[in-house]
């Protein structure tokens, strides 16, 4: 039986509006795929509850293994996450000594190494620091503790007897939620040095000894003015990661 040629013009009006809709979701992902940044200054204007709900959601979509999804998330705002701000920023600024979870890296093979210093030699070019200056190195350093005055902060966190199995799952949802906070129209900054001070953060937050914190996340609607968000860090070109076999 052959169709009437309105139904065949119909249904081909229909296939081209889903391959449109689909090119323009995809669209979409890469734009927001790159064009996620850390950003370090953030809009005063809080972040509704709803909305970060709705983030960490699609985030808790991501894969893990065995589906054990062993991500726990503390999330602070508001007097509270400004209590928390003041006490690590007391910690970081008298040079209490740093106990983190997991320890932060102290060396690099030499080509990880030498793109960090890169990295951090075109940041300082970028923002007009000094690299000799070392207390305006020092300032910005003790921003961290402040989470870049940003309206909210996120600690992700697994049990401590968990495997770097499962820290590879904190990786994929940490992915997933700066991806999703991106999509939203928020900024984000994944940060390592307040999880400096665990045992702070697990007093003022009433987290479990069981539970070790791997990382930090400020995020919050980002200043788009602001010189600390001009820079975009640069990324290798695919060939001097990538070895094609059969291709």
């Amino acid at each position: 039986m052959i169709a009437p040629a309105g139904s065949l013009r119909g249904g081909l009006l229909q296939k081209s509006r889903v391959d449109e809709h689909r090119m323009g979701v995809v669209m979409e992902f890469f734009q927001c795929l790159e064009g996620r940044q850390s950003y370090r200054a953030f809009l005063q204007k809080g972040v509704e509850k709803t909305v970060l709900g709705r983030i960490l959601k699609a985030a808790n979509r991501s894969p893990s293994y065995k589906n054990t999804q062993p991500w726990e998330v503390f999330v602070v705002a508001g007097e509270k996450k400004d209590i928390l701000a003041a006490r690590l920023m007391e910690q970081a600024s008298s040079g209490a000594t740093t106990k983190p979870d997991f320890p932060f890296v102290e060396t690099w093979p030499e080509a990880l190494g030498r793109r960090a210093k890169e990295h951090m030699a075109r940041r300082h070019e970028a923002l007009g620091i000094d690299p000799a200056d070392k207390d305006q190195i020092r300032q910005g350093y003790l921003r961290n503790f402040t989470f870049f005055d940003a309206p909210c902060a996120m600690f992700i966190g697994m049990d401590r007897t968990l495997t770097s199995w499962s820290l590879f799952d904190l990786g994929l949802f940490v992915h997933g939620l700066l991806l999703s906070l991106e999509a939203e129209g928020l900024g984000a900054c994944p940060q390592a040095m307040p999880t400096a001070y665990p045992e702070t953060i697990r007093t003022e937050l009433e987290i479990p000894e069981t539970i070790c914190l791997v990382l930090a996340i400020s995020t919050g609607y980002p200043d788009l003015e602001a010189p600390a968000n001009q820079y975009r860090s640069v990324r290798r070109k695919i060939d001097e990661f990538v070895r094609w076999y059969g291709l």
